[in-house]
């Protein structure tokens, strides 16, 4: 009977109701697509991050990504390639040179870190391939071919086929210099990325430096990323007595580990901003329905009903309401979401300040499933709290005096 009338009493007002319940789906809509949007954004920047630049895990010699010093390359590489093909949670391993250097044109230069790649074995770990805008991937087979960013290409006024300098310090402290022609020219989501790397085939870096057979980075991607830490602390414990840094992604891109770690927390604090405002205009709106109905609830207590039923009554007008607007809300959300998420949103004129956070100008906006049920019970509990003050304030009423007005 409580239910039947507290349902009834939602809509006796039709127009007030009608307001709160816009209220509560406009605030949910701006609420939850934000939060889906910031999730695009923070996946999009850490699944770039992770196929270009750092895989899933990586193995230096100590003290290699401190300083980049080519003659830290990691001894007997065999064992550790041999104990990653044992792993079947691996989906594919690269071995790289690298080293840094200076790239001069006859009209500028630019300080670079040359990543000395096997195209065939990176291919399985990175996807700077898919990046390539002119060019190709190293698929001509001719020596001394280097892949670089076009926004190298821009500061060193290259194109395809020009010629390029590169000179810096071979295995033994020399300084060395070698002529690479530009075979590709990639552009990458991340800007600060494109202006820092070039790459050339193993094989060349290897005969500029007189290096031999020298690796100082293993990248691996796993087939999926919640294997990284299990497989982390295998290595760890099995080349312990080896001079080696393992590190995760996390470790060797804290912030980007800061930046998704932190993801529910901006998400949890977005939406109870927006639930702190539908509090206010539910609590409002249920002191006005009290102020207006003051006859009625002196009736009511005149003819018995005890105020435990009133309390619960005002208590489930208010639920009701509130649900209402939540399911309107969070089903125009999902729609929303839904519908951009296939489409995605274009930001082309924010191109410049996306790339320098290593985002493309195309954010697809993401939620999980389960996301919106939590927002359903976040909604429940908002309207029983926003509800306590005006059925505390209905209880206080005089029935004598609340009749005769």
């Amino acid at each position: 009977m409580i239910v039947s009338i507290s349902w009834r009493n939602v809509w006796r007002n039709k127009l007030r109701s009608f307001v709160i319940i816009m209220a509560i789906t406009v605030g949910l809509v701006g609420g939850v697509f934000t939060v889906a949007v910031y999730n695009g954004m923070s996946e999009q920047k850490l699944r770039t991050a992770i196929d270009t630049q750092t895989a899933h895990l990586q193995i230096h010699a100590r003290g290699f990504q401190k300083n980049k010093d080519i003659r830290l390359y990691i001894k007997q590489p065999e064992n550790i390639l041999s104990a990653i093909q044992e792993q079947q949670d691996v989906e594919g391993v690269a071995t790289r040179l690298i080293a840094t250097g200076m790239a001069a044109t006859s009209t500028s230069n630019a300080g670079v870190q040359l990543n000395g790649i096997i195209p065939e074995q990176e291919r399985r770990v990175s996807t700077i391939y898919q990046f390539v805008r002119e060019g190709d991937y190293f698929e001509s087979g001719k020596k001394n071919q280097i892949l670089i960013s076009s926004k190298t290409a821009k500061k060193l006024k290259l194109k395809l086929r020009s010629k390029v300098i590169i000179t810096l310090q071979d295995i033994n402290g020399q300084i060395v210099g070698a002529a690479f022609r530009v075979g590709g020219i990639f552009k990458t989501t991340h800007s600060l990325f494109d202006e820092g790397n070039v790459f050339v085939k193993k094989q060349d870096l290897e005969r500029v430096l007189g290096a031999g057979s020298t690796i100082n980075e293993i990248a691996l991607r796993m087939k999926s990323i919640g294997q990284v830490e299990k497989l982390l602390q295998n290595f760890e414990s099995k080349f312990d007595d080896q001079e080696l840094d393992i590190q995760s992604w996390r470790e060797i891109q804290p912030e980007l580990a800061y930046i998704n770690d932190a993801t529910w927390q901006i998400n949890f604090l977005i939406l109870i901003i927006i639930l702190l405002a539908l509090a206010f205009g539910i609590l409002n709106t249920m002191l006005m329905a009290i102020f207006e109905r003051v006859k009625e609830i002196g009736v009511l207590m005149a003819v018995g009903m005890n105020r435990f039923k009133i309390f619960t009554m005002i208590v489930l007008e208010t639920v009701f309401l509130s649900l209402t607007g939540a399911f309107v809300g969070l089903g125009v959300s999902a729609l929303l979401v839904r519908k951009t998420n296939s489409s995605g949103i274009n930001l082309s004129r924010f191109t410049e300040g996306l790339e320098s956070w290593g985002l493309g100008n195309v954010i697809y906006p993401q939620l999980e499933a389960h996301f919106y049920l939590n927002i359903a019970a976040m909604v429940v509990v908002t309207a029983l709290l926003s509800s306590i003050y005006p059925a505390l304030k209905a209880l206080k009423l005089n029935p004598v005096d609340a009749i005769h007005g």
